[in-house]
């Protein structure tokens, strides 16, 4: 790929980014498929729902072959201090072309019996994060064009919040982030249009059914991602788990993209791998996205490798 391809196409990564379009889904917040077996990544509220304190790394490439494509590193955790309260926090870093943001969420739930055997958990994630803009990724053709020609780097501040329904088979959430809508950097010169993050409205719901006596189970989700500034997207999942020691997963998202991956665990370890197929026009000039994760629990008595598998439950 020649370079004056490369910095159209991450003029135009960067243009969409700061005019807040629909493409902000994909490049204000990292995008995560292992959501699955992690939800903390998009919803407060689940830290302290699994009673199953864990440690998860998690790197994505998306993309791949299209210019610098996205990667994505991020670190997330899950503890709960007992029945009620739960602690979870990601640090994470997105990298797309020339514009990088690095950002460190701060989880804290409260759970609480609701009616019949169904638990609430209510979270609030704090949310600082730096925006960065390197100058020196993008090569103009026309020398005159000064228009992004200088790197900028700024910290800000915002605010997620989510609620989580759950009992040990169904379980429902929905969660708004960047409540605030901060700003990260000026505008371009001669633009009205403010460049800040934009909310982020999550919903997913769900089931999750393991049979003792076949040590087999299976859970079928949906997602619903949407911002202020774009139109609905789904994602439609189905999970087997074998043995609690490995499952298969399969998918569909509404932007033409076929979902699958797989995991597989040993002792106080799991591996997770995720990939993305998209069918449509990103497909036609790109390879598929991938992503890896490596979980450590620390404190699996019950050794499972589901989540749903061991929750934090309340009676009355």
């Amino acid at each position: 790929m020649t370079n004056s391809y490369k910095s159209h196409i991450n003029y135009l990564l960067i243009c969409l980014f700061i005019s807040s379009t629909w493409i902000c889904l994909g490049q204000q917040l990292p995008l995560h498929n292992q959501y699955v077996y992690n939800p903390t990544i998009i919803n407060p509220a689940f830290a302290g729902v699994s009673a199953v304190s864990h440690i998860n790394l998690t790197t994505r490439s998306q993309w791949v072959g299209f210019s610098e494509g996205i990667k994505t590193t991020s670190l997330s955790g899950n503890h709960a201090f007992n029945e009620n309260h739960g602690i979870g926090g990601v640090l994470f870093q997105d990298n797309t072309g020339a514009i990088s943001i690095t950002g460190l969420e701060l989880d804290y739930s409260f759970k609480f019996p609701v009616f019949l055997d169904y638990n609430m958990s209510l979270g609030l994630g704090l949310f600082p994060y730096q925006y960065f803009y390197d100058a020196s990724e993008v090569e103009f053709n026309d020398p005159n064009d000064n228009t992004l020609d200088l790197s900028d780097k700024a910290t800000s501040f915002d605010v997620n919040f989510g609620l989580f329904l759950y009992n040990d088979l169904v379980f429902a959430g929905v969660s708004v982030l960047n409540m605030i809508q901060s700003s990260n950097i000026e505008s371009l010169e001669g633009s009205e249009d403010p460049n800040q993050l934009v909310r982020h409205y999550y919903g997913i719901i769900g089931y999750n059914y393991f049979n003792d006596a076949s040590d087999m189970g299976i859970e079928q989700s949906v997602l619903l991602r949407s911002t202020s500034s774009s139109g609905l997207q789904f994602d439609f999942n189905l999970k087997a788990n074998f043995n609690e020691s490995f499952f298969l997963l399969s998918g569909y998202r509404t932007n033409q993209e076929l979902l699958a991956g797989f995991g597989v665990k040993y002792g106080k370890f799991a591996f997770m791998y995720n990939i993305d197929i998209n069918l449509g026009s990103i497909g036609e000039v790109s390879n598929s996205s991938h992503e890896l994760g490596l979980i450590f629990y620390l404190n699996n008595k019950t050794n499972v490798l589901d989540w749903g598998n061991d929750l934090n439950l309340q009676y009355d």
